[in-house]
């Protein structure tokens, strides 16, 4: 296969936005997608009050996973909020999950939509390279911040993210991102549901858009405390949960 064909196929809506044909889903709102990026992924998992209390004494590296990486605006938004916060003896390791990888000058179209986020925005696209099949990783920062992106089918890459260490320790976030499980289910599977918690430790904490009731059982039953949050924009509600692995020992008893 072609790096051509295994790219992203979008179109650019009347009001510019991008959609994915193949799923016939938009990759976020015109009119609040910065702010619901900044209230579900950041806001939602507390990352401010989290990165402010990290020691600087003692140093160390916060790692986010990520199922979807499509535009890359959370992790530019995460990334945004970690210059103005996090001490400088920290590492921010954002991992994330692609198959079908925009291209660069797509990225950079979708990403101008938010001027506040142009600093991240230029240093993505000038490192940032689709690789179908690979694991890549882009230093930023100084090497502060390090993107690391699985080019494969989500189940096995978070498999990837598991067997060749790239979060030893277990990941502080779950970003569970991607199209609307009505237009992409394998996104949310029983399979993406098993990665996510084998790479989850106790309080880690989890955000998503989709408050579907399958969503919220398959994270129950594999140790998720979830709840219910009110949303922004157009979404009523979004889900919050940290993981308890007693949560699930206790429903197998």
């Amino acid at each position: 296969m072609s790096l051509a064909d295994s790219l992203a196929d979008i179109v650019w809506d009347e009001q510019g936005m991008p959609q994915s044909t193949a799923f016939g889903d938009k990759y976020f709102c015109r009119s609040s997608g910065y702010d619901e990026s900044v209230y579900v992924c950041c806001q939602s998992n507390a990352l401010r009050e989290r990165f402010l209390a990290l020691s600087s004494a003692e140093g160390g590296t916060f790692t986010i996973l990520e199922t979807g990486f499509g535009t890359g605006l959370d992790f530019c938004s995460v990334w945004q909020l970690w210059r103005e916060t996090a001490p400088r003896s920290w590492r921010l390791h954002f991992i994330s999950v692609e198959l079908y990888p925009l291209a660069v000058e797509h990225l950079t179209r979708a990403l101008a939509f938010w001027p506040v986020l142009a600093p991240q925005a230029a240093a993505l696209a000038a490192q940032y390279t689709p690789s179908p099949g690979q694991i890549k990783s882009f230093l930023f920062d100084e090497d502060r911040v390090t993107l690391t992106v699985v080019f494969r089918h989500v189940q096995e890459a978070l498999s990837l993210v598991k067997t060749a260490g790239l979060a030893p320790e277990g990941v502080d976030v779950v970003l569970l991102d991607g199209f609307a499980p009505s237009k992409n289910p394998e996104m949310w599977s029983d399979h993406v549901f098993d990665g996510v918690a084998a790479l989850s430790r106790k309080g880690t904490t989890l955000t998503t858009f989709t408050v579907a009731g399958f969503v919220r059982r398959g994270l129950t039953d594999r140790g998720f405390v979830i709840r219910k949050i009110p949303g922004l924009g157009g979404k009523k509600h979004v889900l919050s949960a940290f993981f308890d692995p007693r949560s699930f020992l206790q429903s197998e008893t």
